[in-house]
């Protein structure tokens, strides 16, 4: 959409505004009002849709679990449970070594 065609088109509504102003200006003061209503009704509805997200995010964050000192020492055990896993079966092997391969031979 050109610039012109935003301009001549806000100049169009506001002379039909104006037109309608003089002619009936009952119908003029009702649209208003049900304007303003509906702005007021979308601003109420975003501002509580805000309140909440914000809400929700903090009960996320409460929630989640803290970072203890022997994470490390817990993740270290896990994956040598998975390695110890891997070598007692061959299938499961050859599909860790084959997706290993894969995986390095992307670009990262």
């Amino acid at each position: 959409m050109k610039l012109s065609g935003l301009l001549f088109g806000g100049i169009i509504g506001a002379a039909a505004t104006i037109y309608v102003a003089k002619k009936k200006p009952a119908t003029v003061a009702w649209a208003a009002g049900a304007m303003s209503d509906m702005c007021s009704g979308i601003v109420r509805k975003t501002m509580a849709k805000m309140v909440n997200a914000d809400w929700k995010k903090e009960a996320v964050v409460g929630l989640s679990p803290k970072p203890s000192d022997d994470t490390a020492e817990k993740s270290a055990a896990a994956w040598e449970q998975i390695e110890a896993i891997v070598e007692t079966d061959p299938s499961l092997k050859r599909e860790v070594n084959k997706i290993k391969a894969e995986s390095s031979a992307m670009s990262h």
